[in-house]
């Protein structure tokens, strides 16, 4: 056991806590601590991983990865992360089918999250490519979960958990093949909101990937920038690429300095990040798989340009019948003064399977501000309440104010949810910040 400073990616809450390694895990430490959470590598934004009342009991450590080749598997100890994930499958010719925007997600996190990626309208959640996982409860059993079967339920309810039903200890993950580490790369440009939209809907038909960046700034008529991607084949490598095409590199390690007390990022410095970004040349050719998937990595501790008061992503899904929410969305940010340079527009597939699950079909905007910004609470909540009208949700990877009424509204699997919970963790050990201000532990 040792003292940690946790907090999560957003800086807004922080915590000094015992935390333990998940295999101190034992009756002694639970029935002497008030409750617990298994946490990873603190890249949840808001209070999902936060526990300001108990202890924490971390995987990190656990990182060992096997690959079977033959099933095109990975058994993964739930302390590996997305990247080594990726650097090890690569030997093989293999990838995962889902991959978040940043590689420092450990396994067990991803899980827990039900992470989506650009992959989104074709391979689905992070779930999806589970086939079985660990779960060490807090009454020291360690469970066998599978999707389908007797313990579906349990699987489906510790998919996208949030941590809440124990620890998850070791997944396999199903793996696709790929021919090299390249992402052949297009990049489009729109000047307004349905352009953009446009574009996403013609690159969805024709590459795996696609995300598209929003500049939320200026005059907000949604314009922006579409890119897309499939894996490159070896025919396709230009000859410099030959010598290595089944490697990826590690990301570099530029680090911001913690000397940002002030926010940096504001009104000003946003408008003309995002006029050079707009104008940047475009992408088209063939890129590294790293750069493509997980283009901030190489800046270690870019969330510190927002300051010691660190900053808020919102994260929400809207289905496709109600896209001129998207609209309002950028009338209201207008209206509050309120500029991000991380706006980021998705086309969502099939819906989760997990019964905290955040993604249907339809539309997904994230945007990042700065904690302190004037009247983004008040803007939040009006964006919650509308939400709730349209059937809308929030991704709670991302949330740290969402209210539970709002809540319930949005997930309606809740009490399902509880009923599996209370059978997992009799006890209601598993908590966090957040899981109390919903109404879930």
């Amino acid at each position: 056991m040792k003292v940690i400073k946790h907090q999560g990616w957003g800086r807004t809450k922080k915590t000094l806590s015992k935390c333990y390694a998940s295999n101190e895990l034992n009756s002694n430490i639970i029935r002497s601590t008030c409750n617990g959470l298994p946490i990873g590598l603190g890249r949840s934004y808001g209070d999902s991983s936060i526990n300001s009342t108990g202890v924490y009991y971390s995987m990190v450590d656990k990182k060992k990865i096997e690959i079977n080749a033959l099933t095109k598997t990975a058994k993964c100890e739930a302390g590996a992360t997305i990247g080594d994930l990726e650097r090890t499958a690569i030997r093989f010719g293999l990838f995962p089918p889902t991959v978040p925007g940043t590689e420092h997600v450990t396994i067990g996190g991803a899980i827990a999250s039900n992470i989506h990626g650009k992959s989104h309208h074709i391979a689905g959640s992070f779930g999806n490519s589970v086939v079985d996982l660990k779960l060490a409860t807090s009454t020291e059993e360690l469970l066998n979960l599978s999707p389908t079967g007797p313990t579906s339920k349990d699987f489906w309810a510790t998919v996208g958990g949030m941590g809440l039903t124990g620890i998850i200890t070791e997944a396999t993950i199903q793996l696709k093949e790929v021919e090299t580490a390249y992402i052949k790369v297009e990049e489009k440009r729109a000047n307004n909101l349905t352009d953009l939209m446009n574009w996403l809907i013609e690159f969805d038909k024709k590459y795996l990937y696609t995300v598209a960046w929003i500049d939320l700034s200026g005059k907000f008529l949604g314009r922006g920038k579409v890119l897309g991607g499939n894996h490159a084949t070896q025919v396709e490598l230009p000859e410099k690429f030959l010598k290595n095409p089944l490697s990826i590199d590690k990301p570099k390690n530029l680090k911001f300095p913690n000397v940002f007390f002030v926010n940096f990022i504001n009104t000003f410095t946003v408008s003309i990040f995002n006029k050079i970004w707009f104008k940047k040349p475009l992408k088209n050719g063939i890129y590294k798989s790293r750069s493509f998937f997980h283009p901030l990595d190489s800046f270690t501790g870019w969330n510190r340009l927002y300051g010691s008061h660190g900053l808020i992503q919102y994260q929400f899904k809207v289905s496709f019948e109600n896209q001129s929410f998207l609209s309002e969305v950028l009338v209201c940010l207008k209206r509050a003064k309120i500029k991000s340079a991380l706006g980021v527009l998705k086309i969502l597939g099939n819906t989760d399977k997990s019964m905290l699950g955040f993604a249907s079909p339809g539309w997904t905007l994230a945007f990042d501000v700065s904690a302190n910004s004037k009247n983004i609470e008040n803007l939040l909540r009006q964006l919650n309440q509308k939400l709730c009208l349209l059937g809308g949700k929030v991704y709670l990877t991302k949330d740290s104010s969402l209210e539970e009424h709002f809540f319930d509204l949005m997930y309606p699997a809740k009490n399902e949810w509880k009923d599996v919970k209370l059978k997992l963790d009799p006890l209601n050990y598993w908590q966090s910040d957040q899981g109390r201000r919903l109404g879930l532990c």
